[in-house]
């Protein structure tokens, strides 16, 4: 626990020097796993009662954290009613999909349908904010030829991408994708 709450520590010192003013995920979730909510400088850990299998896919396109941040702030100044409108969005589907994955509910696939509706709205407004890139939509044109649902994942601009596996799922299509 000591050692864990150390490496946590210094993983956000390196988090602060390449992003600038990082949100701590990143350090939390490496040291000690888990699902985290952020909201206002805090980080809350949640139980999920569902299993989820995501698709990590690297964009191999670099970007730079503090920049897209910055244009974010920028587009905001520029229009700051509709991104006010854009960030309550993407708090309100925050706040519904820890509702969903914390449910006792046991209708897994309705859950499941769920998650793949909020990751698709979250998407939508990641790119109004202007962090995603052409990298990202072609790699969410490729999973959607499948009926798969994606994301971008981290600041954005390249990176990865989250792509949901459903629980349905053949490992044959598993196959074609990957």
């Amino acid at each position: 626990e000591k050692d864990q709450l150390l490496a946590n520590k210094w993983a956000f010192e390196g988090e602060k020097i390449i992003h600038g003013k990082p949100s701590g995920i990143d350090n939390t979730v490496s040291t000690y796993g888990n699902l985290i909510k952020f909201k206002s400088g805090a980080l809350t850990c949640i139980k999920s009662n569902m299993i989820l299998k995501m698709l990590i896919t690297n964009t191999k396109v670099g970007r730079n954290t503090k920049a897209l941040v910055a244009g974010v702030s920028e587009r905001k100044n520029r229009h700051p009613d509709a991104m006010t409108s854009v960030f309550t969005a993407v708090d309100s589907i925050s706040n519904e999909l820890a509702s969903i994955i914390q449910s006792s509910s046991d209708d897994d696939l309705t859950k499941e349908q769920k998650v793949e509706e909020l990751m698709e709205m979250n998407q939508g407004l990641l790119k109004c904010m202007g962090v995603s890139h052409a990298s990202i939509e072609m790699v969410l044109r490729t999973t959607l030829k499948y009926k798969l649902t994606s994301k971008l994942t981290g600041a954005g601009g390249g990176g990865c991408v989250l792509t949901l596996l459903p629980a349905l799922l053949s490992a044959a299509v598993i196959d074609e994708v990957i």
